[in-house]
């Protein structure tokens, strides 16, 4: 029996009738080569955004008068045509987007490189007039027409024997070898982001092994602090090609989840080496290969040569980041990153001071504190408080009985502007709905903000990858005072006891946690590349002058490297674009560079 939170959604005759007029106009105009007809489809802050269906790129371009241009060259270019309502897909509907009352439709497309997909947002312009006008238009390639990735109708009918009678296990077994071969692809890390792009690629015929530098799949969560659930719900972090089981809770213990990914790989048949370190690599132009050293388990050397290399060793960030804090040096007990903290017994009855306001922060203080610690919380910058349940409402779209394909098209259709008005509208809210706790910190001398540019928490996490707190109880412990909180600004110096303030108090401590976050994927970069391809590369992650994820999962500027990024459900979207780049350059579709 589906899951009774899902609602299958409904359109209207009428919601149809609107979207086909006007893909069907749209059509006569890209085949005539009107553009000025086009032009008139559309209302005046329009926008247009493409994920690969017209040029290598995702790029989001606003006002008829600057896309239609470029939509009708680079669409007679590609071969563009044929537009019209996907019927595997949700029915054309009212929806409330960014604030504005639309017709949503999904569309589908053809181009002479594949089969692409479509939002279209239509708006009642001007209002009451009964004449509907396109607001949002967003196309993306989904698939290679010669290389689709391998499943449902194209999936093996059965597993061949190999020319020696090797059956499945021992196929797999051999071609995770690469004893005769080099891997066409090499995936750093085989967290949730490196398995995905690895199972994308290997669905449509790419030759891939991961490394991951940990003894299993799945130890990065293992690793974790003892009691540490995931914030997002199950609905909304299901991975390419494979849902999580009915009876699974919503939110997922870190081991569960840990254990899922291992089982996943394995599903999947990836080949993975574990216990294996990314040592570097150099770029051969002359080959078109990676020169890539490994660390082996044994602690052998190894070399592979893999045209394409894919960062996916963290979600966003990579590398702990360790603070300078002024006479931490001196200080006598233990000082240790949030990351490698996992409160037990041992801790009751000692003092903490956590370093951090974020969601590693309130988690770690959490769980010291219910095991009999004494904790002291240090706020060193505003945070984005938001209650667990009214932050999950953002993936509400998980919940109205849709597929995750579908769902995945859909969530890629809002350019900059649509994306941060509808965050800013989120953060409101949620403002409302968490009135209280956020007077009750305000009251307790915590600082909260509205996130970057007021667009709450996920603005915080897509600028920056941090500077938010989901709770799940830590708000409740700073409130009843079990768990104290001061403000940076009020140490004047670490020594060897604990923090010494400016009022002359010493805040004694057993231990310093600094949940101070990691480093931008630039520092990887810089350390296993060199600074010229670091350079080459640029900033990493938060939102680019033209409103797209600074090189996450599209060209780095650096020809064969590739960053796979973010957390589930954006790691699951763009894998799927990432793989299509990687196999269109692998079969000689797209140009290197």
């Amino acid at each position: 029996m589906k899951d009774s939170i899902h609602k299958p959604l409904q359109g209207t005759p009428a919601d149809r009738m609107q979207a086909e007029r006007w893909l069907a106009a749209f059509n006569v105009a890209m085949r005539s080569g009107d553009q000025a007809a086009a032009r008139a489809l559309f209302v005046g802050d329009a926008y247009w955004r493409d994920v690969l269906a017209h040029q290598w790129d995702y790029r989001s371009l606003t006002g008829p008068g600057e896309f239609i241009a470029p939509l009708f060259a680079e669409g007679n270019a590609r071969g563009v045509r044929d537009f019209a309502l996907d019927e595997r897909y949700t029915e054309p509907m009212r929806q409330a987007r960014s604030g504005r009352d639309v017709i949503e439709a999904i569309f589908k497309f053809s181009t002479d490189l594949g089969a692409g997909n479509g939002i279209l947002r239509l708006q009642e312009a001007p209002a009451g007039s009964g004449q509907w006008r396109a607001w949002g238009f967003m196309t993306s390639l989904q698939e290679l027409a010669n290389h689709p990735e391998r499943i449902n109708g194209r999936r093996p009918v059965r597993v061949e024997l190999g020319e020696s009678g090797e059956n499945w296990s021992d196929q797999l077994r051999q071609d995770a070898r690469f004893v005769d071969e080099e891997p066409e692809v090499l995936v750093v890390g085989a967290g949730h982001s490196g398995v995905m792009i690895a199972a994308r690629l290997r669905a449509m015929g790419a030759r891939v092994l991961t490394i991951e530098s940990l003894p299993r799949v799945g130890d990065v969560w293992r690793n974790r602090y003892h009691t540490l659930q995931l914030h997002n719900e199950i609905y909304s972090i299901d991975f390419p090609y494979m849902r999580y089981p009915e009876s699974w809770p919503v939110f997922l213990p870190k081991d569960m989840y840990a254990d899922w990914i291992e089982f996943y790989a394995r599903a999947m048949e990836l080949p993975i080496w574990t216990s294996t370190r990314f040592e570097g690599a150099e770029r051969d132009e002359a080959q078109g290969r990676w020169v890539a050293r490994l660390r082996m388990a044994d602690g052998t050397a190894r070399v592979v040569r893999p045209r394409h290399v894919v960062m996916a060793s963290g979600g966003v960030s990579g590398r702990k980041s360790y603070p300078k804090l002024p006479g931490l040096d001196s200080f006598a007990g233990a000082v240790a990153h949030s990351a490698d903290v996992q409160p037990n017994e041992s801790f009751s009855g000692k003092k903490a001071i956590v370093v951090g306001t974020s969601t590693s922060g309130h988690d770690i203080a959490r769980e010291l504190t219910e095991r009999g610690c004494q904790v002291t919380m240090v706020q060193r910058s505003p945070t984005v408080v938001v209650n667990i349940d009214p932050a999950n409402l953002i993936y509400n779209t998980y919940k109205e009985g849709r597929s995750i394909d579908e769902i995945d098209v859909v969530t890629i259709a809002n350019n900059f502007d649509a994306t941060l008005q509808s965050y800013r509208l989120f953060t409101d809210k949620v403002e409302q709905l968490d009135r209280e706790l956020i007077d009750g910190l305000h009251e307790i001398g915590f600082r909260t903000d509205r996130g970057y540019l007021g667009g709450g928490y996920f603005a915080n996490y897509l600028h920056r990858g941090g500077g938010y707190y989901l709770n799940v109880g830590a708000s409740e412990l700073l409130l009843n005072g079990r768990i104290r909180l001061i403000q940076h600004t009020e140490i004047e110096r670490y020594e060897a006891r604990g923090a010494r303030l400016k009022d002359g108090s010493l805040l004694e401590a057993d231990v310093v946690v600094l949940a101070t976050g990691y480093l931008n994927q630039e520092a990887d970069l810089h350390d296993y590349f060199g600074p010229e391809i670091a350079t080459r590369v640029g900033k990493v992650w938060g939102w680019d002058e033209g409103g797209e994820l600074r090189r996450a999962w599209r060209p780095t500027g650096q020809h064969g490297l590739w960053l796979q990024l973010g957390g589930v459900p954006q790691s699951r979207t763009y894998s799927r674009f990432l793989a299509i780049q990687i196999v269109a350059e692998l079969r000689g579709i797209k140009q290197p560079g």
